[in-house]
C-alpha cells in the first residue's frame, strides 16, 4: 500500500506539473510571437542598396483564404498562399526604385504557377529588365512550372546535384466505370454538351475520341506558349525545347546520368553552384552588401511594407477589383472555393464604396449553377445602375466562371487562359446494387409517382431521370441564350462553339467569347476608359483576413510549427488526391446541377 501511495503521489505531481507547464508554455509562446510580430512589423528604412528577394510560398492566388485557427497556426506549403498581385506590384515598383539593384528569384517553395500566371509575372520581369538591372534565379531543383519563370532570368544557377523537371504537358484522368461497377454503385449521368467531359470518368474506362481531340488541341496550344517563352528566355530556336525533351534519355546517358550537367551543357542553366560559391556569385550579381560584408537582400514582405502607405488618402475615383477564385459553391468561401455569399458581400462593399467601375478577376473552372447565378445576378444589378463591369480572366474562367463573365461590358483574357466549356451536367449515384449484393431490400408506399424517387438506395426511375435531364437541358438553353445575347451572337452560333468545348484565350478571341488579350492591368485601364476617368485609385475587395489569422500564421512560422513529420509526409503522398477529393466535397448545388470544367483544374 505504501508503494501504491508513493506511485499515486508521483503521478499526481506529474499531473499538476503538466497542468501548470502546458498553459504556461502557450503563454510564453504567445508573448514571444507577439513580440516578434511587433518587432518585424515595425517599419525599418530599407538599405540604400539591396537586391529584392522574391521567394513566394505556396500557391499564387488572387485572394487569400480565411483559415480556421488551427490551419493558420500549422500553415505549411500545402495551404500557404501568395498574392499574384503582390509579386507583380513589387517587381514594377523595384524597376523604378534606385535602392533596388537586382532581383533574386528563389522559387523552391512556389507551388505551380500556371502558364497564365507566369505570363503576367514575365511581363513585369521584362519591364524590370528594360532598366538594365539583372535578374538571377537560384534553385536546388526546378519543377516545370517554376522553370518557366526561372528561364527568364539573366543568370540561372542550379545545384550541382539538382535538375529540372521538363516533361511536357499531359492530361491523364482516373476512369471509374469498372471500379463503380465492382462496388455496385450506379452513377446516373445527365449532361448537355457532348464534350462536357467532367462526367466521362463515371461513364467510361478511357478517354473518348472527341475528348482526346479537344484536350489535345488546347494542351498543344498551351505547350506552344510554354516552350516559346522558355526558348525566348534562353535564346533558343523554335522547337528546341520539345526536341530536347524527346531526346533527353540519350543525352542523359551520354553524360553519365548527371542531370545538372545535361542542363548546363544544353544552356538551360548558366552555372552549377551551391554553398559559399553560390552566395559569392549571387552577391557579385546583386552588388549590394551590408555592414558585415554579406549580401544585402530585402524580402518581398518587407519591401511591400515599405512601398505601401497604409494611411495614403484615396481621393481619386475608385476602381474595385473583385477576386472570384476556385470552385463556385453556395454560401461562404473556403480554401479552394468561391462562395456566392462571400463574393456578393464583396460586390456590395465595392458598390457602397462608390466604385466607378468594377473589374471581376475570375480564376475559376465553375461549379454550382446556383452559386454562379447568384453572383451573376448581383453583378447584373450593379451594372444596371450604370457601373461598368470588366472581366479579367486568370488561369481559367470557364463553365460557371464564364456564366458570370458573359454579361460584362468587356472580357479580357491571357493568351493561355482556359475558357469556354459551355455545358451542363448532373451526376446522381444510387447504391441499390450494394443492397442487392448483401441481400437487403428497400420497399414502401408513397402518395405520388415521384415520392421517394430520388432515394439513392433505390434504382433511379424513369420519371426522375426525365426530371434531371429536363433541368440540365433547360439550364443549357439558358446558358446559350445568355451568351448569345451578351456576345451579340445567335444561339446557333454559340451552340457551335459550346457543347462543353474548351478553348484557350487566343482561340476564344477568334470565336468571339472574349474581347481582348491582356493582363489584369490592361483590364483595369479598360475599366477606367469605360468609366471615363483618367486618374483613379485601385482597391481589391477580397475576403478580409482577421488579425487573429495573421498572428497565428506569424506565430507558427516564427516557431517553425508544422504538422508532425509522419503526418506531413502522408499528406504530401496524398497530395495528388487532394484536389479531386476537395472537388467532390464542393459539389453542393441544391439541384445537383453543375457548370464545371475539370480540365481547368490541371493548372497549366
Amino acid at each position: 500500500m505504501d508503494l501504491l501511495r508513493a506511485v499515486w503521489r508521483i503521478l499526481a505531481g506529474i499531473s499538476k506539473v503538466i497542468m501548470v507547464l502546458v498553459p504556461l508554455l502557450f503563454v510564453v509562446m504567445f508573448f514571444a510571437g507577439l513580440s516578434l510580430s511587433v518587432s518585424e512589423n515595425t517599419p525599418k528604412p530599407l538599405p540604400e542598396s539591396a537586391g529584392l528577394l522574391i521567394a513566394p510560398t505556396g500557391r499564387l492566388v488572387e485572394d487569400r483564404t480565411p483559415l480556421d485557427p488551427l490551419d493558420a497556426l500549422f500553415a505549411d506549403d500545402l495551404i500557404a498562399e501568395t498574392l499574384l498581385s503582390t509579386v507583380i506590384e513589387s517587381i514594377d515598383a523595384a524597376a523604378d526604385d534606385d535602392r533596388i539593384t537586382s532581383i533574386v528569384l528563389d522559387l523552391e517553395n512556389l507551388a505551380g504557377p500556371s502558364t497564365s500566371q507566369s505570363m503576367e509575372i514575365i511581363e513585369a520581369l521584362d519591364r524590370f529588365s528594360e532598366t538594365g538591372k539583372p535578374i538571377v534565379a537560384i534553385g536546388d531543383y526546378f519543377t516545370q512550372s517554376q522553370y518557366l519563370l526561372a528561364s527568364q532570368a539573366d543568370t540561372v544557377v542550379l545545384h550541382p546535384e539538382g535538375g529540372i523537371s521538363l516533361l511536357g504537358f499531359g492530361v491523364y484522368r482516373t476512369y471509374l466505370k469498372q471500379f463503380l461497377e465492382n462496388f455496385k454503385v450506379n452513377f446516373h449521368i445527365f449532361r448537355a454538351g457532348e464534350n462536357k467531359s467532367a462526367v466521362e470518368p463515371y461513364m467510361r474506362d478511357d478517354m473518348s475520341p472527341q475528348e482526346r481531340d479537344v484536350v489535345g488541341k488546347w494542351l498543344n496550344s498551351l505547350w506552344d506558349d510554354y516552350t516559346t517563352l522558355v526558348e525566348k528566355g534562353r535564346n533558343k530556336l523554335p522547337g528546341e525545347v520539345t526536341e530536347f525533351i524527346n531526346d533527353f534519355p540519350g543525352r542523359l546517358e551520354a553524360n553519365g546520368g548527371d542531370l545538372a550537367e545535361v542542363f548546363l551543357q544544353e544552356g538551360y542553366v548558366d552555372e552549377l553552384l551551391y554553398g559559399d560559391e553560390l552566395e559569392e556569385r549571387v552577391t557579385e550579381i546583386v552588388d549590394a552588401r551590408d555592414d558585415d560584408g554579406n549580401i544585402q537582400l530585402v524580402s518581398l514582405k518587407r519591401y511591400m511594407r515599405d512601398i505601401r502607405d497604409p494611411f495614403e488618402s484615396k481621393e481619386q475615383p475608385l476602381i474595385a477589383i473583385i477576386p472570384i477564385e476556385g470552385t463556385l459553391v453556395p454560401g461562404e468561401s473556403f480554401q479552394g472555393s468561391a462562395g456566392s455569399d462571400t463574393v456578393v458581400e464583396q460586390l456590395e462593399r465595392a458598390d457602397e464604396a462608390g466604385a466607378v467601375a468594377i473589374v471581376l478577376r475570375i480564376n475559376s473552372g465553375g461549379g454550382s449553377v446556383f452559386a454562379s447565378e447568384v453572383i451573376r445576378a448581383k453583378v447584373d444589378a450593379i451594372a444596371a445602375d450604370g457601373v461598368p463591369i470588366v472581366v479579367s480572366m486568370g488561369s481559367a474562367a470557364a463553365s460557371g466562371g464564364y456564366w458570370i463573365a458573359a454579361a460584362a461590358d468587356e472580357i479580357w483574357a491571357m493568351p493561355s487562359t482556359i475558357t469556354g466549356s459551355i455545358g451542363v451536367f448532373s451526376a446522381f449515384p444510387t447504391f441499390e446494387g450494394i443492397f442487392d449484393y448483401v441481400g437487403a431490400t428497400v420497399d414502401g408506399v408513397g402518395t405520388t409517382t415521384m415520392a421517394g424517387s430520388l432515394d439513392p438506395l433505390q434504382p433511379l426511375d424513369e420519371n426522375s431521370a426525365r426530371v434531371l435531364q429536363a433541368v440540365v437541358d433547360g439550364i443549357y438553353g439558358r446558358f446559350l441564350s445568355l451568351v448569345a445575347t451578351t456576345r451579340h451572337m445567335t444561339v446557333e452560333q454559340v451552340d457551335a462553339i459550346a457543347g462543353g468545348k474548351v478553348w484557350i484565350g487566343r482561340q476564344a478571341k477568334e470565336i468571339g467569347l472574349i474581347d481582348r488579350l491582356g493582363s489584369l492591368d490592361d483590364a483595369i485601364a479598360a475599366a477606367a476608359a469605360l468609366a471615363q476617368v483618367e486618374g483613379y485609385d485601385v482597391e481589391r475587395f477580397g475576403a478580409p483576413i482577421t488579425p487573429q489569422q495573421l498572428f497565428l500564421e506569424k506565430l507558427g512560422s516564427s516557431f517553425g510549427m508544422s504538422l508532425p513529420q509522419a503526418l506531413g509526409a502522408t499528406m504530401s503522398w496524398l497530395a495528388p488526391m487532394h484536389e479531386p477529393l476537395m472537388m467532390m466535397m464542393q459539389l453542393k448545388d441544391p439541384k445537383h446541377v453543375y457548370l464545371q470544367c475539370l480540365d481547368c483544374n490541371y493548372g497549366y
